[in-house]
């Protein structure tokens, strides 16, 4: 029709009736991930030791890589504001572009492939008017974000961030990286005629922006502003507070929206500028069975996740050096990593190698429970394929249950272990150029041995998803609370009793512990056990779905 953006409002308070819930847990999930990294810097950085020791850690080129430079010279200036300055922009921005990325996605290109938008288009709604929609919600849900969580920060009152203006300045960068990468996939979503191929090229972008700044960040700050994404630290908030990457990441965001129209107003419904490439005539062998085409479509979800615990592997196993400083100048910190704080008063190689083996032990606890977030995702595809109604067609096939059953669980196991292995993997690395660093054996008998409390969750999910399949999700209410109890239940001194029902507080603490086999059989035994009764009772219950 003539009026490209006809019915613009109207598509605009659909989409806000239907996303208002999921927009809401967006705001608190994010809010909580960023406003409480601030009191926790705080706590570990209130004498001028204390700063000092985060100062050295943050200054070396593992860190620049991981989080962006710091600007800060000294380490007595290297409060706990310019700590949270320093490392949170750019995962947060990661973290918010990730969000907006599926979104945007999924509520233009997805609803192409899904039928809705010729729907739409069959009324007197304007070519524009879904994709201003989305653009408009996009943009208020920014605005609102950065308001909430610029108050969140000031009302914390912490040295340092008390300044409107400042707490103002680091959340609009969050929100403006935000917008950006939504208006990045709007004009992917454009280009290909996909979703799936839409967020991959997204996220590969991404990927590629974060690697070239690896490298530009090391080696000469000031090429960032040629990189989108480095904008997002570039503000260097509590520290020197810059407003023009903000300013360049509005009007990238401006010319983004131009570049999507313009695309999209000379394109047919469910069309793309890149056509899909023709598939093979024949399937690969690995299509050929249940089981390559399950791991086939989790290909690219797993191999995102093992990539990520592997840099959270090299990030910890990078503080592994400087875990003496830490213990020294924070109490807080031996007790959030079991470390007997006297060990630091000691001058002793032998004191030094205990510090560091509590501490590796508690980041692989720490790790294992990420690492059974993994796992569960990958077992829960199982139950998600259920309720799509997509199971139907395939028990329609000669396969029974129990293949299906233990295709995914087996699966999720193998896929726990790499991932595990992936942490093993980026910690040794990341502490063999030390002056004390443990061999490869060392480091993968204390990393590994955590897999069979993963296994353990991945039975007690299996049981859930066999016997009460829509409250299969609870396995995450359990997993927070693993992951609560593993990290800072110590700093809150909270009952020892608590402990019992944390599978990983029975799994042995190597190298700091001897190995308790008859702990880690009975765990074994009982994932095991679990996931086979799991599979006969899946056998016998009826289909669910939606």
């Amino acid at each position: 029709m003539d009026k490209p953006l006809n019915k613009t409002f109207s598509m605009l308070k659909a989409l806000l009736k239907r996303d208002w819930l999921k927009l809401v847990f967006w705001i608190a999930g994010v809010l909580a991930f960023v406003a409480s990294g601030v009191g926790k810097f705080e706590l570990i950085m209130q004498t001028d030791s204390q700063r000092e020791t985060m100062f050295n850690v943050f200054q070396g080129p593992a860190m620049t890589a991981l989080f962006g430079p710091m600007t800060v010279t000294q380490g007595k200036d290297f409060t706990a504001a310019a700590a949270y300055g320093t490392t949170m922009p750019l995962i947060t921005a990661i973290t918010f572009a990730v969000v907006s990325v599926i979104y945007v996605v999924n509520r233009t290109r997805k609803e192409e492939e899904d039928g809705i938008a010729e729907v739409f288009r069959s009324f007197q709604v304007g070519k524009l008017a879904n994709t201003t929609a989305v653009v408009i919600e996009l943009f208020v849900l920014q605005i609102l974000i950065t308001v909430v969580l610029a108050i969140s920060i000031q009302l914390q009152n912490i040295p340092g961030m008390t300044s409107f203006s400042v707490n103002l300045l680091f959340a609009s960068a969050i929100g403006a990286q935000s917008l950006m990468w939504g208006l990045f996939a709007l004009v992917f979503a454009q280009i290909f005629s996909d979703s799936g191929s839409a967020k991959g090229a997204t996220f590969g972008f991404l990927g590629l922006l974060y690697l070239i700044r690896m490298g530009t960040d090391t080696q000469n700050v000031n090429w960032g502003y040629w990189n989108p994404l480095s904008w997002s630290y570039l503000t260097d908030p509590y520290v020197k507070n810059h407003w023009l990457p903000i300013l360049l990441a509005l009007g990238l965001s401006l010319v983004l929206l131009v570049l999507a129209y313009f695309l999209e107003i000379r394109r047919d419904v469910n069309a793309g500028y890149i056509p899909e490439i023709n598939g093979k005539d024949h399937a690969s062998k690995s299509l050929l069975s249940f089981t390559g085409l399950t791991l086939r479509q989790q290909r690219t979800a797993s191999i995102g996740w093992i990539l990520g615990l592997f840099v959270l592997g090299i990030t910890y196993g990078s503080m592994i050096d400087q875990i003496g400083g830490f213990v020294e100048s924070s109490p807080t910190i031996s007790k959030l990593f079991n470390i007997d704080p006297h060990l630091a008063n000691e001058a002793s190689k032998a004191a030094s190698k205990a510090m560091i083996e509590s501490f590796m032990s508690t980041i692989f606890m720490i790790c294992a429970v990420m690492v059974a977030c993994f796992a569960v995702t990958s077992l829960m595809r199982l139950v998600t394929e259920e309720r799509k109604n997509r199971q139907e067609q395939l028990y329609a096939m000669p396969i029974s249950r129990y293949k299906v059953y233990a295709t995914y669980m087996i699966i999720s196991w193998i896929l726990g272990a790499l991932a595990q292995f992936a942490v093993v993997l980026g910690i040794y690395l990341a502490q063999a150029n030390n002056a004390n660093a443990f061999s490869f054996a060392k480091v993968a008998a204390a990393g590994m041995s955590w897999t069979v409390g993963v296994f353990f969750v991945l039975g007690i999910l299996g049981l859930l998803i066999a016997l009460v399949p829509r409250l299969s999700a609870l396995i995450w209410g359990y997993l927070g609370f693993a992951f609560f109890m593993s990290y800072i239940g110590n700093i809150l001194n909270l009952p020892a009793w608590l402990n019992n029902f944390n599978i990983f507080h029975h799994i042995s603490r190597l190298p700091v512990e001897t190995m308790n086999w008859g702990n880690f059989v009975l765990i074994f035994a009982l994932a095991v056990s679990f996931s086979l009764l799991g599979m006969v009772a899946y056998r016998q219950r009826d289909l669910i779905g939606d």
